[in-house]
């Protein structure tokens, strides 16, 4: 066997591998675009999309969903003993996704219908990946998932026929109810993983989480994704969110994070939860004052929480399923500073200082590609090496 071909049989064979760099590239070339189309830099966009709206769903159904199903093939067969798709299904399934990214920028350029089909086609094939595993194991705490995913795909599918007049509605609606939809999934499973975690490594720090809190949040998600929907009152989406505000906020604390502050693989999942309760609150203050912006809410959650669980989240799991020590290196910490620094910036110095807008978006979208820059520096031949077993 040669070694090229050892290198291809190592990417194509765990989900990880392949999405996880496609997540982290992408997270790097799409905001270096968005930056340079926002500044007057570049103006070369052929897409259907506006800038705005090219910007918020190749985040969304680009990076984000690439990070989501590069977790639940990884996650899914520990769960179920049952494989996802590896070899050529799993390779096809990374070209769909590619192919994708490529539409979407170039839809203007394109039949109408084939970006909607090329794009809208990766979410639902990806879910079939997972199906025959949780049915097969009869896991049915997890049967949400395929569910709630395939209503993630309904959303993307709808910003297609909005952007080309397929349905009145306003994309950017759609944009904040699937990012609502991945704070729920950030919410029950990282509800399950971080305060696992943190048990299975420091025992001795005493977790009592009450059990209504799950419900509670989840509960207060979908009724902010519905007042938004359904054009609710300001007065309503604030009280919404900040019932949902205090309820994460409660859970996170439950979990006590501070005191695995000196270990920071850990720590920025605690940190990238508490960035959803930051979220609620600020949605919160911006629908009762009109001080907030909407975009400081949905940067803490988009910047914050999602910048930092899908770091720390990839992280832990190439470093895992590669047969590596989960150690605390010196540029993994880097990166979880980095993007951090980026979510404080975009999402919180507005509302304390003067800075000018493209000096917080210049600064912010930096420290953004830094972070994602470093974990593919860090991971990039990782991915390509077989898993060592001892």
């Amino acid at each position: 066997m040669t070694p090229s071909v050892s290198k291809n049989n190592v990417i194509f064979s765990a989900g990880f591998r392949v999405f996880f760099p496609l997540a982290a590239l992408s997270a790097v070339l799409i905001l270096s675009y968005w930056v340079l189309l926002v500044t007057g830099i570049a103006d070369f966009l052929p897409s259907r999309f506006s800038p705005v709206s090219w910007h918020q769903h190749e985040m969304i159904f680009g990076t984000v969903v690439a990070v989501i199903i590069g977790f639940l093939y990884t996650a899914v067969p520990n769960w179920t003993g049952r494989p996802t798709p590896t070899g050529m299904s799993l390779a096809g399934l990374g070209l769909i996704w590619i192919l994708g990214r490529l539409s979407m920028f170039f839809s203007a350029m394109l039949p109408i219908w084939l970006p909607v089909i090329v794009d809208g086609i990766f979410l639902p094939l990806a879910i079939l990946g997972i199906v025959s595993a949780l049915v097969g194991s009869k896991n049915k705490r997890n049967y949400f998932l395929p569910v709630v995913l395939l209503f993630f795909a309904a959303l993307n599918i709808a910003s297609h026929l909005a952007v080309i007049g397929g349905i009145d509605f306003e994309e950017r609606l759609l944009f904040l109810a699937a990012t609502l939809f991945i704070i729920f999934l950030m919410n029950v499973i990282g509800g399950r993983i971080i305060p696992s975690f943190t048990r299975a490594k420091y025992p001795a720090i005493e977790i009592s989480t009450p059990v209504i809190f799950l419900p509670l949040s989840v509960l207060s998600i979908f009724s902010l994704a519905i007042a938004f929907l359904w054009g609710a009152a300001d007065m309503v989406i604030g009280g919404i969110a900040a019932f949902a505000g205090v309820v994460t906020l409660c859970r996170s604390l439950s979990w006590k994070g501070w005191k695995v502050a000196h270990d920071p693989l850990l720590f920025i999942l605690h940190v990238g939860y508490f960035w959803i309760p930051v979220g609620f609150f600020l949605l919160a203050y911006g629908s009762f004052t009109d001080v907030a912006a909407f975009s400081h809410a949905m940067h803490a959650f988009t910047v914050g929480a999602v910048g930092s669980l899908t770091l720390g989240v990839m992280s832990r799991a190439t470093l895992g399923h590669s047969g590596l020590p989960l150690d605390n290196e010196k540029i993994l910490t880097v990166m979880f500073v980095f993007v951090n620094l980026a979510a404080i910036s975009r999402a919180i110095l507005p509302l304390v200082t003067d800075a000018s807008y493209m000096g917080i978006l210049h600064g912010a979208g930096s420290l953004w590609i830094l972070a994602y820059g470093l974990f593919l520096v860090r991971f990039l031949v990782t991915f390509f090496q077989p898993k060592k077993l001892f």
